[in-house]
């Protein structure tokens, strides 16, 4: 019997399945890309998840307190090029980018504020020093030592896309709550693994998908940094061949079955629109308000204690 090349028939994305606040967003951006349900709904999802990390944690047992699990997801998006993966990618992800810009932006306002008040207590502490020289060879008690509090503000972080390790590693420990990294193309950094050398990067990603392990780097000339709880949202796009060879890797028991493969959950691979047509119109703004709205509530949680 000759053997079948075609795939077998994915049965159709339900839009039920999505939360309400994302639907009109997922709808309308599957419209205006005609492209499938799937690619905006994995990605709206894995957003709300990137958003979240470490804000909440889910407890699968009523009584036992002592088991929670963090809701960061890894996914990405399988089609062959031209499929508009990035431009789906990049209107699912607007409402959380506008947060990290205005974030952005008051950190630049702090940092201001904070040169400001080094400068002056620079000065302060330099007269406190000449008044405390008189006061000395005056054979008095200098006045007690101006106060040195000032801390310098730290950038609040949700999404990175192109981050060294160290780097990476750095920005986890001031943003306690995790981060979501989106890669255009997963190809890449799943070929950055593998190489020679990066095998310590490779462990702290899979650390990080569990979202509750702590992860520290020793290094001569930098220190010790320490992340109590390394927490990595994951989505990208990826091309169905180089797929296919990471997936049999893993499934023949290769080098690759670490564990990597399988911390994809959120995975998509729909068949392609039976019907396109030419859609060139405004966006709702209106549905992109209401994923917007979600994301600043979950974004506004405390990090420290997560709920």
């Amino acid at each position: 019997e000759p053997l079948e090349d075609a795939l077998p028939d994915i049965a159709q994305f339900d839009l039920e399945l999505m939360p309400q606040s994302l639907r009109p967003l997922v709808k309308d951006v599957a419209d205006r890309m005609q492209v499938p349900l799937d690619f905006p709904a994995v990605a709206a999802v894995a957003t709300l998840a990137g958003v979240t990390n470490r804000r909440a944690v889910i407890q699968p047992k009523r009584n036992d307190h002592t088991w929670t699990v963090v809701p960061n997801l890894w996914g990405g998006i399988v089609a062959p090029p031209g499929m508009l993966k990035s431009p789906v990618l990049s209107c699912m992800t607007q409402p959380a980018r506008a947060i990290e810009s205005e974030w952005r932006r008051a950190h630049e306002e702090a940092e201001r504020n904070f040169e400001t008040a080094l400068e002056l207590q620079e000065l302060e502490k330099a007269a406190w020093k000449d008044r405390a020289k008189i006061a000395i060879k005056g054979g008095n008690k200098p006045a007690p030592k101006p106060e040195t509090a000032l801390t310098q503000p730290v950038l609040h972080r949700l999404i990175t896309s192109d981050a060294t390790f160290e780097s990476l590693h750095h920005v986890l420990s001031e943003n306690p709550a995790g981060l979501y990294l989106i890669r255009d193309e997963l190809t890449g950094w799943l070929a950055g693994l593998e190489r020679q050398g990066r095998e310590q990067e490779r462990a702290f990603f899979l650390e990080a998908w569990n979202g509750d392990a702590a992860f520290t780097i020793d290094r001569i000339g930098r220190g010790s940094v320490h992340v109590p709880h390394a927490c990595i949202s994951l989505f990208g796009g990826i091309q169905p061949a180089r797929w296919r060879a990471y997936l049999a890797d893993a499934l023949r028991d290769g080098p690759s079955n670490d564990g990597l493969v399988q911390r994809f959950q959120l995975i998509v691979w729909p068949d392609a629109p039976p019907g396109w047509k030419y859609t060139d119109r405004k966006p709702d703004m209106d549905a992109v308000d209401r994923a917007e709205q979600v994301y600043r509530r979950i974004a506004a949680l405390d990090t420290a204690t997560p709920l």
